[in-house]
């Protein structure tokens, strides 16, 4: 059984899992109905009404047209030392380190015109952190997509850029900054990303809320409890703007700090994206796709649909050695699942 469920030998009565499912369609879900959800979910039919409820909220306010999105990695250098500690950046291995180096700039067009050949309908450019900014690197490699596309883009390397560069960014259709906090208690943090800080990317994403830039987020099944991973999902309820929110499940990766430590429970990112439907009625929700991390992350579209998840997914992820394309696989799933993709 899930070794992350908060009671993993007793489910919750009936009446406790019902009243908390009630409360969270009228929108009144905090940490306490939550957990009274996440534990009641425990049996499977409990699991598939929650699904099923999630799947409603999603329905009435998002609908059924999927949009596609294809990620590049990495535009910039991560400057985090030490690097954080799941992260294969941290590894002693240099090839798996290598996964994320930083694309040349040829390799970054071709990306860009593969991506938008296939049909996509945005992309998003994600780098790595630097604390001293990266503004104008980021302005170059914006710019060097803008040579070749307009396609709409995203923007995800972490509290590297000011205000001035968000201000350029708005300018150049480039209307969504991602900015993860992993996770919302300090002391989990810094125990898994030494080199970073919470607080300035707490700080940095309430610079987004007060530019009203749409901004992403991420949190990680994993570095704590399932209580910790709720809290940290209702923590980002004070982000007005927030637009994208992604759920990652902790993979182990050979020769990182990390690299004995249990995988997280995919269950449990299921039931945790279930129950922020009901925080976030309008964001668009799913797993994280870190296939370097985490293989095969972004072709799980059935389950994320059964459990609420949507409606925008990455079917095409691109690396500096490795691109994956599953554009055609979540169009299928999609058709399938009674839901159209452009």
């Amino acid at each position: 059984m899930d070794s992350t469920f908060l009671s993993p030998k007793v489910a919750a009565p009936d009446s406790g899992f019902e009243a908390a499912l009630q409360k969270a369609r009228r929108g009144e879900i905090d940490l306490d109905s939550a957990v009274a959800l996440f534990e009641g979910a425990v049996r499977k039919e409990r699991m598939l009404r929650l699904f099923a409820e999630a799947s409603k909220v999603r329905d009435e306010n998002l609908g059924r047209t999927l949009a596609l999105s294809a990620h590049i990695h990495m535009v910039t250098s991560c400057e985090v030392s030490p690097a954080c500690k799941y992260c294969s950046l941290s590894s002693e291995i240099a090839s798996i380190q290598d996964e994320r180096a930083k694309l040349p700039k040829e390799s970054l067009i071709e990306a860009v015109q593969y991506a938008t050949t296939r049909g996509v309908q945005s992309i998003v450019l994600v780098g790595g952190t630097n604390a001293k900014g990266s503004d104008a690197e980021v302005r170059e490699v914006v710019e060097t997509v803008r040579s070749v596309s307009d396609v709409e883009l995203g923007l995800d390397v972490g509290p590297s850029l000011s205000e001035e560069t968000i201000h350029w960014l708005k300018g150049r259709n480039a209307g969504t900054v991602y900015c993860s906090i992993e996770t919302s208690d300090p002391a989990l943090f810094r125990r898994a990303k030494p080199g970073d800080s919470l607080e300035g990317r707490i700080r940095f994403d309430r610079m987004l809320e007060r530019h009203g830039m749409h901004h992403g987020n991420v949190v990680m099944n994993g570095l704590g409890s399932a209580r910790d991973l709720l809290s940290s999902i209702l923590f980002l309820q004070s982000f007005r703007h927030l637009t994208y929110l992604y759920i990652s499940t902790f993979r182990p990766v050979r020769g990182t700090p990390y690299a004995k430590k249990r995988p997280a429970s995919l269950t449990t990112s299921l039931k945790a994206l279930a129950i922020a439907r009901f925080v976030f009625p309008k964001v668009h929700l799913g797993l994280a796709e870190v296939e370097v991390e985490d293989p095969g992350s972004a072709a799980r579209t059935s389950s994320q649909l059964t459990a609420g998840g949507g409606n925008t997914f990455a079917g095409i992820l691109i690396y500096r050695n490795r691109r994956v394309d599953y554009l055609d696989q979540i169009r299928r799933e999609a058709r399938e699942a009674g839901f159209s993709a452009e």
